[in-house]
């Protein structure tokens, strides 16, 4: 995938986004939420494998898919955050799932990924709708998925199982639906 926007693109992950992604995936904010992008890394070549397997799922346009999307800058080709989507295993339903480096937040590049990515989803599929799940200590990413068009749907609570990147024990439960034409 390519999406060229004014100030950003969003494309496939590439080797040489490893270190880049290693550095931001330990970035305060980010890590708080999610855990397991630093979990299992200890070199930025740890990314190698993954990278390699998003590559090999580049041609596909099957958003039940779990696929991540580099969101660089277009001037650059550096390496400031992610977009992607895919099926929640526990849901049953197309997430969609972002974090942008602290350094770059608050200038738009997130919400402009975040829109360019439902828009393309909607686009290849007949999804009536998408989710965003987002913990409720999480305030700045409810914010963006509200102005991004996320209605919030409800507050869950799981039973019986721990969201893994989860700090609080609720999750805010948000729904993205198909513009009508």
């Amino acid at each position: 995938m390519r999406i060229e926007l004014s100030d950003i693109v969003i494309r496939d992950f590439e080797k040489k986004d490893a270190e880049a992604l290693y550095r931001i995936v330990r970035e305060k904010e980010i890590v708080r939420f999610m855990k397991d992008w630093s979990k299992h890394a200890k070199l930025p070549k740890d990314y190698y494998d993954y990278i390699d397997w998003l590559q090999s799922k580049k041609e596909s346009t099957d958003v039940l898919e779990n696929k991540r999307y580099a969101v660089v800058k277009k001037e650059t080709d550096e390496l400031i955050g992610m977009v992607g989507m895919g099926l929640e295993d526990t849901l049953g339903e197309v997430e969609v799932a972002y974090f942008m480096s602290e350094a770059c937040q608050r200038k738009g590049y997130t919400r402009q990924a975040v829109e360019s990515l439902t828009d393309w989803c909607f686009h290849v599929s007949g999804l009536p709708y998408l989710i965003a799940t987002i913990d409720c200590a999480n305030l700045p990413s409810c914010r963006l998925a509200e102005k991004c068009g996320f209605e919030l749907f409800e507050k869950r609570t799981p039973m019986g199982h721990v969201q893994p990147n989860m700090e609080s024990d609720s999750y805010y439960y948000y729904r993205l639906y198909r513009k009508r034409v």
